[in-house]
């Protein structure tokens, strides 16, 4: 990959960068990428693993049989059983979690594992007010 970042490409193809790699190695992909985000290159990424994509909440194109099944953010994307189903994925964990807790008034389209924990946070300290 350093041979063909040396050439300074716009945009960089990744086809499921995340197979067989530990949550370090996935750490240290998620870093670079944003990376490269932070020099306005962009960044297109064939994969399945929902749970990295979710984390990187970036714009999502689903495809099921060759054809575009769903495209826009991730939140919104990712979060839909039948737009998942379509493509053949499972939904991310924050998806699931959400869309559960969407009936406590909490929104029920987050994908993202920080802003889920910012979302739990706000919640928890509104209840906390409350309570005292």
């Amino acid at each position: 990959m350093g041979a063909i970042l040396a050439w300074e490409p716009e945009y960089l193809v990744l086809d499921e960068p995340t197979i067989g790699q530990d949550y370090q190695q996935k750490e240290r992909l998620r870093n670079f990428i944003f990376q490269l985000y932070s020099q306005g290159k962009a960044v297109v990424m064939i994969t399945h693993d929902v749970e990295f994509v979710a984390e990187a909440n970036p714009e999502v194109v689903l495809l099921s049989k060759g054809r575009i099944v769903a495209q826009g953010n991730a939140d919104r994307v990712l979060s839909k059983d039948d737009l998942v189903e379509k493509a053949s994925l499972v939904k991310p964990q924050m998806a699931r979690l959400f869309g559960r807790l969407k009936e406590y008034g909490l929104p029920g389209e987050v994908v993202d594992v920080h802003r889920a924990r910012l979302l739990l946070e706000d919640r928890l300290s509104e209840l906390k007010v409350r309570v005292s």
